[in-house]
């Protein structure tokens, strides 16, 4: 008995073990024949019998695995079936693709198949799907499932065969629900069936404005005469909910035509959507559909630039400021400039704000044949008008443009001279050079000194030459607006050159400018020393005026030859030259000059002004010559102090003290701070070079500022020593 028993078990075992294997060689099967109907792994040739029976046992491996308990699991096999019909679907397979579609559709009314799985199915219809799909996707439209009937409509939708379009049509005639309507008026019109304009027109009068709003897209998608015929039905008669609607309808298949190179009727559309959108404005109680407008607009001028320049004037003249404004930016965009010159032929009788738009159109396009109406409104009463018309002839660039702005640049006056002025600095094109050298050469002196000034400001090739021979004029005017150009090219001038000609100029206006431009043309010149040496030869061999002149040049080159040279003035007994001497080195740009202008400050008989100027000079010297000797400049800043003849001056000094970072220095201004009249003023310095110690050396840094907190001299003082105390000096010295 015990024997039997242990027979039957074993029996059962090896039954058991045998349904697994058979299982797996089942599910390996399966999974093996779809990689072969994916085009993953090789096949055997299959006939269409053949292939119909591989896809069902395909889709009896998949769908049980599909469905899975396990929602994640689901999704590889669900890719795998997509993967199939992509593959069936190729060009060249239309065997399979029929047979993979038919197996599709006899399995969709399994009673095993879940909706998920079932969606899944029709989605592939929709993928591969044709005319022998369309009778079970017409059938799954009336499922109680919606999301199943919608998946069948879009199924439908794509479906090249015709009588998909006859199956949407007939379901359209039997909708009720404006969703259900809707979904399919815009498959209707994705598939752009031209048979069904008549039927969708209808619904362009359905009570539910959605659905009448998707009739109307959907015959904008479908295109053409007899879809923009209907859709013009609903614009001619009285304003309604969907109007404006209809109207975008209109554009859309005004810019289909335009794609098909049909820009006459494709013009014809966006005139009258235009002319209808604009007769709606004139009600002031009205819409004001502006989209629309400019739709219209930017349509015309794409499809039809001629008739677009015939309209735009009339456009830009609209009440809307904003239709406007698109007037200005579709002649900006046309392909030619016809619409641009038709605006600028009636630039002067625009209002103001127009008029400066359309001003910077003709400034972008550079159009020399608008010049004439840009002069036109170069004198109006609005101050935006001439500068916008000042920068539009400067950007076209010709010799009237340059005459027209030179009589501004004459005898015009604040911003308009101006900016006269610049753009004729700027302006190129042809002959413009020509009208300023013919003007600076001959002519009224005011005319011909403001087109001199502009040869320095145009540095064209030869003008240094140029100047130089009208700085040389008799007329002290034409020589001083020669000299203040030079100004300008200062780097083409020759410094010795220029003292020659300084030391002729007769005139204080004259030679005044002359030595502007000699400090200019020292200050550029490549080789100082060399420049510096020629002026010094000049000043040596001169006298009165004419050496005071050169002499005041010689700051901006600098070097010992030239200090010696003004210090020798500076100690002069003749008064000009003294006055001269001293200015100059008050104006100093190397520490040299500091020692001099002390001993100046520091003798008792200079007197109050002469020694103002060297006191400010020396200090200017001692608070910005960072590379000289700190030992120098902390030696001439105590000379300084000692020497102060007025407290103004000390106070300067102790100030000038903080930009000097010496522990001497900090010592000295500790000590002012403790006791004295200068208390606040030594604090303060004292902060300041705390705090431009930290970098260099944070611990002296904080010592000095808590030993300035320490001496409580004021809040404000207190404030910025706890700053540096923390790291964060404050910025300016405060009251």
């Amino acid at each position: 008995m015990r024997n039997k028993l242990s027979s039957i078990a074993n029996c059962g075992i090896i039954l058991a073990v045998l349904l697994a294997l058979a299982a797996s060689a089942q599910a390996q099967d399966g999974a093996d024949l779809v990689k072969q109907l994916c085009g993953k792994a090789d096949a055997p040739v299959r006939d269409a019998a053949q292939l119909a029976q591989a896809y069902q046992e395909a889709i009896d491996y998949l769908m049980p695995l599909m469905s899975a308990d396990d929602v994640p699991s689901r999704y590889n096999y669900q890719i795998m079936f997509q993967d199939m019909g992509s593959y069936a679907a190729r060009p060249g397979a239309e065997t399979e693709r029929q047979a993979m579609a038919k197996v599709i559709v006899a399995n969709l009314d399994r009673a095993d198949m879940l909706d998920v799985v079932r969606h899944w199915f029709v989605l592939q219809l929709e993928r591969i799907g044709a005319g022998e799909s369309v009778p079970a996707l017409v059938k799954l439209m009336a499922a109680d499932d919606r999301h199943l009937a919608d998946y069948a409509r879009r199924a439908l939708e794509k479906n090249p065969d015709p009588s998909a379009t006859e199956a949407l049509l007939e379901k359209l005639s039997s909708a009720e629900e404006a969703a259900w309507k809707i979904g399919l008026l815009n498959s209707l019109g994705q598939r752009r069936a031209a048979e069904a304009i008549e039927r969708i027109a209808e619904s362009l009068g359905d009570a539910d404005p959605n659905v009448a709003s998707a009739a109307a897209t959907a015959l904008s998608n479908i295109g053409g005469a007899a879809s923009a015929k209907a859709l013009f039905g609903v614009l001619n008669k009285p304003l309604g909910p969907v109007s404006v609607k209809v109207a975008q309808a209109l554009i859309d298949i005004a810019q289909e035509r335009t794609a098909h190179n049909d820009v006459v009727n494709a013009g014809k559309l966006c005139v009258a959507v235009y002319n209808w959108a604009t007769k709606l404005t004139r009600d002031p109680n009205g819409p004001n559909p502006f989209s629309i407008r400019v739709a219209a607009i930017n349509g015309l001028m794409t499809c039809d630039p001629d008739k677009a320049t015939e309209e735009i004037v009339n456009i830009i003249r609209d009440g809307d400021p904003r239709v406007g404004r698109v007037a200005v930016q579709v002649a900006r965009q046309a392909p030619t400039t016809a619409p641009m010159r038709a605006l600028a032929r009636v630039l002067p009788e625009l209002p103001p704000h127009y008029q400066v738009q359309v001003l910077g159109l003709i400034a972008d396009r550079g159009d020399l044949s608008s010049v004439g109406p840009v002069k036109r409104v170069l004198h109006s009463d609005y101050e935006a008008v001439r500068l916008a018309a000042i920068d539009t002839l400067t950007e076209i660039g010709c010799d009237e443009s340059a005459e027209a702005l030179l009589d501004i640049a004459v005898n015009g006056s604040g911003a308009v001279q101006r900016a006269a002025r610049e753009g004729l600095a700027l302006m190129a094109g042809p002959r413009v050079e020509e009208v300023i050298r013919a003007s600076a050469a001959s002519g009224d002196v005011k005319k011909r000194s403001a087109a001199i000034g502009l040869l320095g400001k145009r540095r064209v090739p030869g003008v240094a030459e140029a100047l130089m021979g009208y700085a040389a004029d008799a007329n002290e005017e034409i020589s001083s607006a020669a000299f203040k150009a030079m100004v300008d090219v200062a780097d083409m001038v020759d410094a010795g050159t220029l003292a020659d000609l300084v030391a002729k100029t007769s005139g204080q206006g004259a030679r005044s400018s002359a030595g502007a431009a000699l400090r200019a043309a020292l200050t550029k010149a490549p080789d100082k020393a060399a420049a510096a040496e020629a002026v010094i030869e000049r000043v040596r061999n001169s006298t009165g005026e004419v050496k005071v002149t050169l002499l005041m040049s010689l700051d901006a080159a600098g070097g010992p030859a030239a200090l010696q040279v003004v210090t020798e003035a500076a100690q002069s007994s003749d008064e000009a030259l003294r006055e001269a001497g001293i200015r100059t080195l008050g104006n100093w740009p190397d520490f040299a000059a500091a020692d001099v202008l002390m001993k100046i400050a520091s003798n008792s008989e200079t007197s109050l002004t002469h020694y103002v100027l060297a006191m400010r000079g020396a200090l200017r010297l001692i608070v910005t010559s960072d590379s000289a000797p700190l030992e120098d400049r902390v030696n001439l800043c105590f000379k300084a102090f000692d020497n102060a003849r007025r407290d103004d001056e000390k106070r300067q000094v102790v100030a000038a003290m903080g930009a000097v970072p010496s522990p001497k220095v900090a010592e000295r201004l500790l000590a002012l701070a403790k006791e004295g009249d200068f208390k606040a003023e030594a604090a303060l310095a004292a902060v300041e070079l705390a705090g431009s110690m930290l970098r260099r050396d944070r611990e002296a840094a904080r010592d000095l500022a808590q030993k300035i907190r320490d001496l409580n001299v004021s809040d404000d003082v207190n404030s910025r020593a706890e700053a540096v105390m923390r790291g964060r000096p404050m910025r300016g010295r405060g009251r």
